[in-house]
């Protein structure tokens, strides 16, 4: 394999880069729980760069922090993920956006994609889906979304 082009894990042919992941949620517990298996499960195709509380917080911390992929609770106390979305994508557009929520149903999709999100996993389902997702928004053109 060429060391130049990346795999499906966002990692050089050479294994040198990981994916950069920021985690955004006010759960603290979810927090833990999610950080704890991605870096036991994960921590060769994954670094986690970084965690922010708040939407604020995030667009604060993610100058610095350069994520390439941003997992972010949609509904949190004062600016959640959908005030941050449009804002990720104006200041930084070759960021990845996965929304994290409880409610995965076609409204909350279509607010997400609106938004300029890329995908969204349930919290109910991230052990088995959040990794695929991850690897599908790592390989597409950072403005396109999944779904329509």
């Amino acid at each position: 394999m060429d060391p130049n082009v990346s795999n499906i894990h966002g990692l050089h042919g050479n294994g040198t880069r990981k994916t950069s992941v920021m985690l955004v949620d006010d759960d603290p517990a979810f927090l833990q729980i999610l950080a704890a298996s991605l870096q036991a499960n994960h921590q060769d195709q994954l670094d986690i760069v970084g965690i922010a509380r708040s939407g604020e917080d995030l667009i604060l911390k993610a100058q610095a922090l350069t994520p390439k992929v941003v997992l972010l609770d949609l509904n949190m106390p004062g600016r959640g993920g959908l005030w941050a979305i449009p804002l990720l994508r104006i200041l930084f557009p070759e960021m990845r956006v996965i929304a994290l929520t409880f409610r995965d149903d076609e409204n909350s999709r279509r607010a997400v994609l609106a938004a300029g999100g890329n995908d969204l996993v349930s919290k109910t389902a991230w052990k088995t889906d959040l990794i695929p997702a991850i690897q599908r928004v790592v390989e597409m053109d950072a403005l396109e979304p999944l779904y329509l």
